[in-house]
């Protein structure tokens, strides 16, 4: 009963603080919303044990050299990033002249991949501001389609739930039949793009890659249904360079034609350790935008 009143009352605060910036982005525009998230997000770190804890896994591997106030830092600017990223995924929605520029590093690779016809499946990751730029990628010139667990009633709205005007990504639910499979199977037999998020595993098939020195479980997805039709997979990880500037780049292309059905539960752990890999670079590149506030190498 405790617990249950607890858990409204923190709902309940998170929807407040939301709606606080959704007032300060409408009156101030995104420059305002990000002079209150310092306060905000100092504050937090200051006083919340439950964000060290969630963070340190990560920190302890990425920044093993530093000290406790260094990896007080170290959280403070992740957690300030993701801030950075929920303020502008709401300045996208309530802002209808609202726009990030950027550009997508290996954009000629990937027209040529959809050139192919089988299909492209993209592994993403909850980094950078991966939402607002994968809004970008129709302008690859054929319809993209998003995998994922889709809650409309969670507190951190989407920038397409704050707008009237459609997604630009078309969504499969992963709670739908056989977990989307056969809706994104038809994807990929129709030519067209897929994007599928490769850092988080729920449920399903998994392997065990390297990341950070230590073993991780990470979903196998993006290969599993890439070799439906034998579509390439392209890691695509997006990272935030400026207050409104972003870049897409492909960090690996890996192919899943011509696999034999007897040596595919093989490739698709050699995937899955390619993808932990590019992450792994990305960590290094910029080792603050990604977002997973949990022992990852508990899972």
């Amino acid at each position: 009963m405790i617990a249950a009143v607890a858990t409204k009352l923190r709902r309940a605060g998170e929807a407040l603080g939301h709606q606080i910036f959704y007032v300060t982005l409408r009156l101030t525009g995104q420059r305002g919303a990000y002079a209150l998230l310092v306060p905000v997000v100092a504050t937090y770190t200051l006083l919340s044990r439950h964000i060290h804890r969630a963070t340190a896994p990560y920190v302890r591997r990425r920044f093993p050299a530093y000290g406790r106030l260094r990896r007080w830092w170290a959280t403070f600017r992740i957690v300030h990033s993701f801030g950075q990223v929920l303020v502008d995924r709401a300045w996208l929605g309530l802002d209808e002249g609202a726009q990030l520029g950027g550009t997508i590093e290996g954009y000629e690779r990937l027209k040529a991949l959809i050139a192919r016809g089988d299909g492209l499946v993209l592994s993403i990751a909850h980094v950078g501001n991966w939402q607002a730029a994968l809004g970008h990628l129709p302008d690859l010139g054929v319809p993209v389609h998003a995998l994922m667990d889709y809650r409309g009633e969670q507190v951190a709205k989407h920038f397409f739930d704050l707008r009237d005007a459609p997604f630009p990504l078309a969504i499969i639910h992963t709670d739908g039949f056989l977990g989307g499979a056969v809706e994104a199977s038809a994807v990929l037999r129709r030519g067209e793009i897929l994007t599928v998020m490769g850092d988080r595993f729920v449920k399903g098939r998994s392997a065990t890659a390297a990341l950070l020195g230590a073993p991780v479980r990470l979903p196998t997805a993006a290969f599993t249904l890439a070799a439906s039709t034998g579509a390439p997979v392209a890691v695509l990880l997006s990272a935030k360079t400026a207050r409104r500037r972003y870049v897409l780049r492909v960090w690996d292309v890996i192919e899943t034609r011509g696999v034999a059905r007897a040596a595919r539960e093989a490739a698709y752990a050699a995937g899955v350790g390619r993808f932990a890999r590019s992450l792994e670079e990305y960590l290094q590149k910029y080792p603050h935008q990604w977002y997973n506030f949990f022992d990852f190498w508990r899972q």
